[in-house]
């Protein structure tokens, strides 16, 4: 067996190196592509992007990475007998005919339903496992295409569960040379990630027609209200206060219920985030471990070139090409860089988890029993989670004193701090700034929320804990989150102060009680 001349691989090895690398680069750069559209997708679902639209843009990366030609993602269903079936929330549109094609214009903001359980994708929602068919005309459970349907060569089915429920469905079709489990295992995060987002647009479907019921009773209890003036004026100051009680345990029974939701929504994206940034974080301290190798034995091959002397023939040769090459590349300048540029990216793993943390501390469950809290922490976690909110409508300026603790429930005084917060924000038209301070006066810690934005006038400010009353657009609020912070901050045996001046801005002070014997 003939040797490889030193310092060669056999090209043999040379060539399965570049193959592997090449397929860790794509592997690497799909994986890279997934992460960053469900990173994407979760971010404007939390931003109250439209349900199809956002499925519209999964189902493009999915088509993309996978290399299918067309699929559907789909919501479950029940019937009145209990049998399943499908209705879709994104379609690749493959109609055949004038007559289907109209229909899929008419049914994509509605989503078409498919009955059919004679098929391949009812024998996924049937048996609630994966189904992979690479020769889905012959598959015992095809159930056939219609005349002029497009070919379906290959066909992967993935349930969409939360625990035992079925609760959706993603479907691909004609990928070349088919599916198998790898593909199955990749997609994992993608088939998680769509799961969390039916999950959660069902809750805010729920929620609507809970505040539709809602707004339906007040206007019943409005009308009630005014014949009751007509015919017993003495009772009315009676029957108010207890109307009134009641649209505020209403609204905060449908505010906690949205709350509930966006923390199971909140808590799945951060589990999520956490995977891929474990192995990020690991892989940036390997490779700082083997830079460390590589700059050790740059630094020999430099002590053995300077201790060679005067060499002659080919060797002289090679060491001046090493020299001229370290001098062209400025080898020095190029360690001291990716030193620079893996300090970087560690930060930036160490900041993405710092995010990941305050999102969980700030969805945590309510433990109903009150403990001593941190003012100028909650504020700081606040602060991160709306910040997104925050950034590109004004300059935020903290100015945290030492305050002592408060006894209170820092679940419900997030709640208030978001929105004082994201009031102030709104308040602002174009750019402006946005000051938090806190303060320590006598017995009372003092939250202060200041805003350069267009204030309010006196008759607006007399309403402005009233609920339901919003200055908004319909549809663009509900008029509870003052209403529902004042209740939180009162029996915290606490109160909100306000002072506003039409064109120069609002400060709202929280002032809540020190904790005593502590």
């Amino acid at each position: 067996m003939s040797k490889a001349a030193p310092g060669r691989r056999p090209d043999s090895a040379q060539g399965r190196t570049r193959s592997r690398a090449l397929v860790a680069e794509r592997a690497l750069h799909a994986s890279n592509t997934l992460l960053q559209a469900l990173t994407a997708a979760q971010l404007e679902f939390i931003g109250g992007s439209d349900a199809h639209l956002l499925f519209d843009k999964l189902l493009a990366v999915l088509l993309e990475l996978t290399e299918s030609e067309y699929g559907f993602i789909g919501e479950v269903l029940r019937d009145e007998q209990g049998a399943p079936y499908l209705r879709h929330l994104a379609l690749t549109n493959i109609a055949w005919t004038d007559e289907l094609k109209a229909l899929y214009e008419r049914s994509t903001s509605q989503g078409m339903e498919f009955r059919n359980l004679e098929t391949l994708f009812g024998r996924v929602l049937t048996t609630g496992e994966p189904l992979v068919a690479n020769e889905a005309a012959t598959n015992p459970h095809a159930g056939g295409l219609p005349a002029g349907h497009p070919p379906l060569d290959a066909f992967l089915g993935l349930p969409l569960k939360s625990g035992d429920e079925l609760v959706g469905m993603v479907g691909i079709a004609n990928r070349p040379g088919g599916y198998g489990p790898e593909l199955i295992e990749f997609l994992q995060p993608f088939v998680a990630t769509c799961c969390s987002i039916i999950l959660g647009w069902r809750g805010q479907r729920q929620r609507l027609h809970t505040e539709e019921l809602l707004r339906q009773r007040e206007e019943e209890l409005q009308r009630h209200r005014e014949h009751l003036e007509d015919l017993v004026q003495s009772r009315t100051e009676s029957l108010l206060h207890t109307t009134v009680a009641l649209e505020e345990r209403q609204a905060q029974l449908l505010h906690s219920e949205r709350m509930a939701s966006l923390g199971q929504l909140v808590a799945g994206i951060a589990h999520e985030i956490n995977n891929p940034l474990g192995y990020i974080t690991s892989n940036l301290a390997t490779l700082t471990q083997y830079l460390s190798v590589f700059t050790r034995l740059l630094e020999l091959h430099r002590e053995l070139a300077d201790g060679l002397g005067e060499l002659r023939g080919p060797q002289a040769e090679l060491l001046q090409r090493i020299r001229t090459l370290q001098e062209q590349e400025d080898l020095d300048y190029l360690l001291g860089d990716v030193n620079d540029l893996l300090n970087d990216s560690r930060e930036g793993a160490h900041r993405v988890a710092d995010i990941v943390q305050s999102l969980k501390a700030f969805v945590r469950e309510d433990s109903k029993q009150p403990e001593l809290v941190d003012v100028n922490k909650e504020l700081a976690t606040t602060l991160k989670v709306v910040w997104n909110q925050l950034k590109y409508r004004c300059e935020v300026k903290c100015d945290y004193a030492q305050v002592p603790p408060i006894l209170g429930r820092p679940a419900q005084l997030n709640q208030v701090f978001t929105h004082l917060l994201l009031n102030a924000v709104q308040a602002i038209p174009e750019r402006g700034t946005i000051h938090v301070t806190t303060l320590h006066e006598a017995d009372e810690v003092l939250v202060r929320i200041s805003d350069t934005g267009h204030g309010m006038r006196p008759e607006v400010l007399s309403k402005i804990f009233s609920p339901f009353f919003t200055t908004k657009p319909p549809g663009k609020g509900a008029g509870l989150g003052l209403s529902i912070s004042e209740g939180i901050v009162t029996s915290h045996k606490g109160r909100i102060e306000v002072k506003s001046q039409f064109g120069q801005g609002s400060t709202f002070t929280v002032r809540l009680p020190v904790a005593k014997d502590i």
